[in-house]
């Protein structure tokens, strides 16, 4: 296994964004694994944000020879991810801090309903000292989904902020949304969305250069998924144009990479795992069939059909089994 970088990072309790953070090679990331404990057991690429309490960040400043003293703050380890080389500061993690500094003028945050999402209690607190103002929309299923954990899933629930006189950036999103709803997201609907949360003209250019460069084709996201013989079977059957219902919850791995890195075929580790495949989803419908936002996601076996609809274009066989064996 490659050696992997990963950030830890101490939060302001006041604002909710991190305050301080610092990153650190992982040689061997099963060594980090069974500091994780538990907690990590499901996540073979180590890819979530892991909630650390002191002993934690003991055990991994011993382990790795960090220093990392996060103040009394609470704490988080998370897997580091390209965005970290983009040459500003994106507004993800620090909405409150910058709608508060005037530097961001508009804030959607989504999470699965009826949960509020993170950090809600933070905005609140400003909406009610008349500085935000807070709009909620709630989109129900039409029935509701238990999750692996045995949670509930109702539905998606989006809470909309602006600063007080910026209110008109929400029916404005809503517009933008309905438009491209019609079409299909494009460079200027990026650019209008940049526009409306607050990046600086020269952001947005990078921004959007970026995503001409990698070849990405906009408001999609590259979904990668291993599946057994019998499901390559039944997707070349279909045209290589749809996913047949796994036995088990399917794992998405949501990348901006072409190529498989190691987290990646990592997916490939399993008793039925034959192939791993690739295709391109619409984005705004994925995040909605999931949960918004993150790169690893489960999906129950009857939602597979949801995920197809989704799907742009044809669905590639990255590697299997069977061509390693030759």
């Amino acid at each position: 296994m490659q050696s992997r970088r990963f950030i830890l990072q101490a939060f302001d309790p006041e604002y909710g964004h991190p305050a301080f953070e610092t990153m650190f090679i992982v040689e061997r990331p099963e060594e980090l694994r069974t500091l994780l404990g538990a907690a990590a057991d499901e996540d073979l690429n180590l890819v979530m944000v892991y909630p650390l309490d002191p002993a934690d960040v003991a055990a991994i400043n011993r382990h790795f020879g960090l220093s990392f003293d996060p103040e009394g703050r609470k704490t988080s380890l998370c897997n580091w991810t390209g965005s970290s080389e983009i040459p500003y500061l994106v507004h993800t993690g620090y909405e409150l801090v910058l709608m508060l500094d005037g530097r961001k003028k508009f804030a959607r945050m989504s999470t699965e309903y009826p949960a509020r999402h993170e950090g809600e209690d933070q905005f609140d607190r400003y909406v009610a000292q008349g500085v935000l103002h807070k709009e909620v929309e709630v989109d129900q299923f039409a029935e509701a989904v238990r999750l692996q954990d045995g949670r509930l899933l109702e539905g998606f629930r989006t809470a909309y902020y602006t600063l007080k006189g910026e209110e008109w950036r929400i029916p404005a999103w809503k517009l933008i949304l309905k438009a491209s709803s019609k079409s299909t997201w494009s460079e200027d609907f990026e650019r209008l969305e940049g526009m409306l949360f607050g990046y600086e003209d020269w952001q947005s250019d990078w921004w959007i250069d970026d995503i001409s460069q990698r070849r990405v084709l906009f408001g999609s996201l590259l979904v990668y998924v291993a599946v057994s013989a019998s499901d390559l079977a039944e997707i070349e059957i279909s045209g290589y144009r749809a996913l047949p219902p796994p036995k088990s919850i399917a794992k998405l791995f949501v990348t901006a990479s072409e190529e498989p890195d190691d987290e990646v075929q990592q997916l490939m580790i399993g008793t039925e795992a034959f192939a791993l495949v690739k295709f391109r989803v619409k984005a705004r419908s994925f995040r909605r069939l999931v949960d918004k936002g993150g790169r690893v996601h489960e999906l129950p076996p009857e939602r597979i059909k949801d995920l197809n609809r989704c799907i742009i274009g044809d669905i590639e066989i990255v590697m299997s089994h069977d061509a390693a064996a030759h």
